[in-house]
């Protein structure tokens, strides 16, 4: 008996934390298919239990930002290889900790709603009322969280590469419409196999599901096949600069790589250049005047702060002549304490910088209206889409993603690939150590430079004033339902 106990004892936190890394691994793979589903139905199977929903949320992130350890070390920065460790260690730890936490007060939801009767016995209307305002609730957890700076991927994103075609209805229902949708899909698998498991009937439930999925597939993959533009060539460079190495290079070793850079825009009619963030040092000033229009990621100095900005640099000009500052910080690794001063430069390597203006719409006067996004300000999809209900016709995301592993890489991916889907623009990706290359306005990848290699390439952008639903009418209709769902709740709880 007692070793049944246990047993039964460990399968209550075995399997949440099974669910919970699936979760995180598809994430950042492209195993969607086999295991965010099984994940999101091993969430479903343990919410009565407390404790299972936060491990569940606790192994999704610590499992999904695992690429945060490849901050250590830090002892470039002045911390000891110990303390560094340390630091890294409680960052990821607390990150797993938040979403452990916020998974539980959601499971908490569930209890409240669900688990008060038997609902595999319910009837249609209010379970499906239920469950749609649990799956709604998670959709707006993700929305909110995702205007904070706690926030870098979650269930909306995921889709991508796993499932491209379901992944295109984000063109009506944006990253929070899929994230209600996947959490539907989980509960499908859960409810089925509870009413197997008791042996009543299933197969209708299982038969009409599957239908239902098939047919957002195939409304997901309808797109509007747009010719390839090859008329307007943009250069991008790729610097592949070691992050921990920047602080030893000098102007002239930049301006030596940057002539090379505009000499081959030039033999090949580039419009413009693009350099990915953190390129040119703060307020660099050009030798000789620039050759060809460029973007440059860099820094410049506004009332004695330090900001990290895209710079705009006309043919002729020897500074930037227009700019966006970056809006979205990193935690520590951009905005920093100021007690940490006293200790090194902080998790940065330009000792921290400040945030411009919240608007992403970038008017550089030698390119066409642009939606700008630098490095962490991809995962903020609302305000792509204001930028590109004011006007942009391109997406161009500048970013530096050393040292990070491959997993990051292929986050940061997704999250551009979903920006492009819901606006239907193309984005041109231009960072560091990759990725870089063009994202056409399906979300699928037309052109992709190696990672972690110097290179100049050549891309051929559209530029395009459509506007998708979601563009249009953005979260409007997530916040609708969400509301309304919750109005029938309440009613039906009164009646």
């Amino acid at each position: 008996m007692l070793i049944s106990t246990q047993i039964k004892s460990l399968r209550q936190y075995f399997y949440p934390c099974l669910g919970g890394t699936l979760g995180g691994i598809s994430v950042s793979t492209h195993f969607w298919l086999v295991f965010m589903p099984i994940s999101l139905f091993i969430l479903w199977e343990g919410s009565e239990r407390k404790i299972a929903n936060f491990w569940w949320g606790f192994f999704f992130v610590l499992i999904s930002h695992s690429w945060l350890y490849d901050l250590h070390p830090l002892t470039w920065l002045g911390f000891s290889w110990f303390l560094s460790l340390i630091i890294v260690m409680s960052i990821l730890l607390f990150c797993a900790f938040l979403g452990g936490l916020l998974v539980y007060l959601w499971g908490l939801l569930v209890e409240m709603i669900l688990w008060k009767e038997d609902f595999l016995k319910m009837k249609v209307m209010p379970l499906t009322i239920k469950v749609f305002f649990l799956s709604l609730t998670w959709g707006i957890g993700e929305l909110i969280l995702s205007q904070t700076p706690f926030f870098w991927i979650g269930l909306g994103e995921s889709l991508v590469p796993g499932d491209i075609y379901l992944a295109g209805l984000a063109k009506w229902i944006g990253a929070s419409g899929l994230c209600v949708l996947q959490v539907l899909i989980g509960f499908w698998i859960f409810f089925i196999y509870g009413r197997w498991r008791r042996k009543l009937h299933f197969k209708k439930i299982f038969n009409f599901g599957l239908l239902i999925i098939v047919l957002l597939h195939l409304f997901g993959a309808i797109t509007n096949p747009i010719k390839r533009n090859s008329e307007f060539p943009v250069s991008i460079w790729q610097t592949n600069i070691p992050t921990r190495e920047k602080i030893k290079i000098d102007d002239e070793f930049i301006e030596e790589k940057l002539t090379i850079a505009q000499e081959y825009a030039l033999a090949n009619k580039a419009k413009f250049l693009v350099a990915p963030e953190g390129t040119l040092p703060n307020n660099f000033f050009l030798d000789k005047s620039s050759r060809v229009n460029m973007l440059a990621g860099g820094f410049r100095s506004f009332n004695n702060e330090l900001r990290g900005s895209l710079l705009g640099f006309q043919i002729g000009d020897q500074s930037f002549t227009s700019f966006i500052d970056k809006n979205r910080l990193v935690p520590l690794g951009e905005k920093i304490p100021r007690f940490l001063d006293n200790f090194s430069k902080g998790l940065s390597a330009v000792g921290g910088i400040q945030p411009g203006s919240d608007s992403r719409f970038f008017d550089s006067k030698f390119a066409p209206p642009l939606a700008v996004a630098i490095c962490y300000e991809i995962s903020d999809g609302l305000k792509i889409r204001k930028a590109i209900n004011r006007g942009a016709k391109l997406i161009i995301t500048s970013a530096n993603l050393d040292p990070y592993p491959t997993k990051l890489y292929n986050q940061f991916l997704s999250l551009s690939r979903i920006r492009s889907i819901e606006n239907n623009k193309d984005n041109l990706l231009v960072s560091n150590t990759g990725p870089s290359g063009l994202v056409g306005n399906d979300g699928k990848i037309i052109q992709l430079l190696d990672l972690k290699t110097e290179q100049n390439q050549i891309v051929y952008p559209n530029f395009s004033s459509k506007k998708t639903f979601y563009t249009k009418f953005g979260e409007k209709p997530i916040l609708f339902l969400f509301i309304f769902f919750m109005g029938l709740n309440i009613f039906w709880k009164i009646n």
